[in-house]
């Protein structure tokens, strides 16, 4: 197999800080049977896929592992995908409902990979043969937005990627033409399995030249930009990308760097800080600015676009995903049929900061020279500390417990800033721009 983007095995792990995550059992019979990718549709219906974990000879897995009870109990299941399928491996899912969902499956000797639907439960998957996947392509991932636009991705046919888009939830696929899509940068370049990031209706995907392409109409056109990685998936020089907003996003090198984007990734700045995980990073939707990292080592989380760092844990985590700040799940690995293999967010870290940010306003916004930070339920700012997009600290202001504050930045340069704003209930960070 050429890239699989999850390579981690699984390792002992140490105490978690159950405050934030608690461990639930995938129900997996395997030991070290890991998650590859996760979906939530909705607070009570999760779909996740099993990854092998064991480090020995490389293992297909067709397990899928279900909750309709918001992640507090798991079904697992061996994928029923019928005939014509021996070898091919799973690389993403994607669910709308708990009832229906589609995976992504590579290719495997003598058999093409592409996109299987189910509108069961997961008790029967069935192909989409319109996406006419070639018979060496690697089917990447499958995303629908909704029962009936979704969007197949896999590596460069015929010298430009090869990207399907339906708007009938599968039935007919097309391919997206030649002219829509920047041609790779060289023979080799290709993207990786579950590698996407989805805002609104723009989608991206990374490739292993570190570039990421970008799509602003559900996969119909095409731009890409070079990031500061030189490759999304290989040990060494590998890293993730989210995106809070078309435009803002974050980026963690797995060389220890993180940087932030707020022109939806032409341009990613390194942010001076510490503390962050390189494995993975997923936003927390609702919020703003709020990401949780996670790697082979721990997890933590941001409550200002990656300013500053909370360590939650020393474990093993694979990959995030986050539906709102209440309802999160992180990959693990089982120890056994009955223990481990995913983590179920039931902190209030983030829900804390996302009630207080949305109790605050900010304007004008853009700004020329003073700016209000103003609180609608009377929260009593103590203090605030505006940074630049690296987290530079620009001004800084004792507020005496006041609801509202006016200051004057008229001495900043045009670009964007953020203010972290400490009051007598919490912090909030809000975004403003200067004219």
């Amino acid at each position: 197999m050429k890239k699989l983007l999850l390579s981690i095995l699984f390792m002992a792990a140490v105490n978690a800080n159950a405050q934030f995550w608690t461990v639930k059992s995938t129900g997996f019979a395997t030991v070290s049977r890991g998650i590859g990718s996760i979906s939530i549709p909705d607070a009570n219906n999760i779909w996740a896929i099993a990854t092998d974990g064991s480090g020995g000879a490389s293992t297909v897995v067709k397990e899928i592992t279900r909750s309709t009870d918001g992640g507090n109990t798991w079904t697992p299941t061996v994928l029923s995908l019928g005939v014509g399928t021996s070898g091919l491996g799973v690389g993403s899912v994607c669910a709308i409902s708990g009832t229906t969902a589609w995976i992504s499956l590579n290719p495997g000797t003598g058999n093409t990979g592409g996109v299987w639907k189910t509108t069961n439960s997961g008790a029967a998957f069935t192909k989409q043969t319109t996406a006419a996947f070639a018979s060496d392509s690697f089917t990447n991932f499958v995303y629908f937005w909704d029962a009936n636009n979704g969007i197949a991705q896999g590596d460069p046919q015929s010298g430009y990627f090869e990207i399907w888009t339906t708007t009938n939830g599968g039935t007919n696929w097309t391919r997206t033409p030649t002219g829509n899509i920047p041609l790779p940068n060289s023979a080799s370049e290709y993207g990786y399995t579950n590698n996407y990031i989805v805002s609104g209706n723009t989608i991206w995907f990374g490739t292993s030249t570190g570039r990421l392409y970008k799509s602003t109409d559900k996969g119909l056109n095409w731009t890409v930009a070079q990031t500061p990685l030189t490759d999304f998936g290989s040990t060494g020089a590998n890293g993730s990308v989210a995106f809070s907003s078309p435009t803002d996003g974050l980026l963690v090198s797995s060389a220890g760097a993180i940087f932030n984007t707020t022109d939806g990734g032409v341009t990613f700045n390194p942010i001076a800080t510490a503390g962050f995980f390189t494995g993975d990073i997923a936003y927390v939707p609702g919020t703003t600015g709020t990401y949780v990292s996670t790697g082979t080592t721990g997890s933590s989380y941001t409550l200002d676009n990656g300013l500053t760092w909370t360590t939650i844990d020393a474990l093993q985590h694979t990959v995030t995903a986050f539906l709102n700040t209440s309802v999160g799940f992180t990959g693990g690995f089982t120890t056994s049929a009955t223990a481990g293999g995913i983590s179920k967010y039931t902190g209030t870290e983030l829900f804390t900061k996302s009630f207080n940010a949305a109790k605050f306003t900010t304007y004008p916004n853009p700004v020329t020279d003073v700016v209000t930070i103003s609180s609608t339920e009377n929260l009593l700012v103590t203090d605030v500390n505006i940074t630049d997009i690296n987290g530079r600290t620009m001004k800084s202001i004792k507020v005496n417990d006041l609801s509202e504050v006016q200051i004057n930045v008229a001495e900043l340069t045009s670009g964007v800033y953020f203010m972290n704003v400490t009051t007598d209930s919490g912090k909030a960070v809000k975004k403003f721009i200067k004219n």
